[in-house]
């Protein structure tokens, strides 16, 4: 059979792999290796671009490099899907946006290949003409809701569920101590500096949430602020397992934790950068509790 034949038959995915491999042979011994390993990753990243853009998660230039604004994407589309949230277009991220793409394909009556193509973007066009919808080719919520396409996998969306995800998140970090720089090595969340903002921000990311990476408390506050995330002093009574709580008064932010659990007037909150509560001069993760009154905390940043 001709490298033609193979290559007109495939769906285009199998169509890179098929031209990757036979690159591979053709060129020879080590010195392709490199390359070839980046040439693949470049292909499944402009991929991955091209299938989060069909699904309206706004991934940028189709350009095979995965920038800050592919990776929120990805991060996006992977807490919609309850997957692993790193923004990494990898393998099992490729494979559910190929399931998504492929039930949005089928709805709009065109072949199904997981690839959000041109193609495809002219039969969703034409289906949401049909069906009264914004006609600009692109399934985002309204467009798979009247598909019948599940965008956002319920399993892991309901409150309870991401509460527990979160303050679970936060407990397997129990007990980690930072060094005499302030660092925490090997930590995601390690800044070498005060850097309880980046781990409650970090606990949100690993349970699934889409919040970016942030260093500094007062940051945290704009973001809630300007999400609709913000619970100020009033509202401390309702704090519930899982959220951020941040500790000082509108002029004083100066440290942020997760709720780990109410009990009467008492909150329990597991924060990095705080000291152990039974070595005051050891600095780590600890889970402490404190009087839920606006005398210690500002107020509430809701999952």
């Amino acid at each position: 059979m001709s490298i033609n034949a193979v290559t007109s038959q495939a769906p285009r995915r199998t169509r890179r792999a098929v031209i990757g491999a036979l690159a591979t042979v053709l060129v020879s011994g080590a010195l392709l290796a490199g390359p070839t390993v980046a040439s693949a990753d470049s292909a499944d990243v402009k991929l991955g671009q091209e299938d989060l853009n069909g699904l309206a998660y706004n991934a940028g230039s189709v350009d095979g490099v995965s920038g800050p604004q592919t990776e929120a994407a990805a991060e996006s589309f992977q807490s919609d899907r309850c997957l692993s949230v790193d923004g990494i277009i990898g393998a099992q991220t490729l494979g559910e946006l190929e399931t998504v793409v492929k039930a949005v394909q089928s709805k709009a009556g065109v072949d199904q290949d997981g690839d959000y193509g041109s193609g495809t973007a002219g039969a969703v066009k034409n289906y949401q003409s049909a069906h009264q919808l914004t006609a600009d080719g692109i399934a985002g919520p309204d467009t798979m809701k009247s598909m019948g396409v599940t965008r956002q996998v319920a399993s892991c969306h309901t409150a309870d569920a991401q509460r527990n995800k979160i303050v679970s998140v936060a407990k397997s970090q129990l007990g980690v101590r930072a060094d005499s720089r302030n660092c925490v090595p090997g930590k995601p969340y390690s800044i070498c500096a005060d850097w309880c903002a980046a781990f409650a921000t970090w606990v949100w990311r690993d349970a699934g949430e889409n919040i970016p990476s942030m260093n500094y408390v007062p940051n945290v506050y704009d973001w809630a602020v300007s999400h609709n995330r913000w619970y100020g002093t009033s509202q401390l009574h309702s704090a519930l397992p899982g959220d951020m709580i941040i500790f000082g008064t509108a002029t004083n932010r100066y440290h942020i934790g997760i709720v780990e659990h109410v009990s009467g007037s008492t909150v329990y909150v597991i924060s990095g950068n705080t000291s152990n509560p039974s070595n005051s001069s050891q600095i780590g993760v600890y889970d402490k509790s404190y009087p839920l009154s606006s005398s210690v905390f500002y107020g509430l940043v809701r999952p």
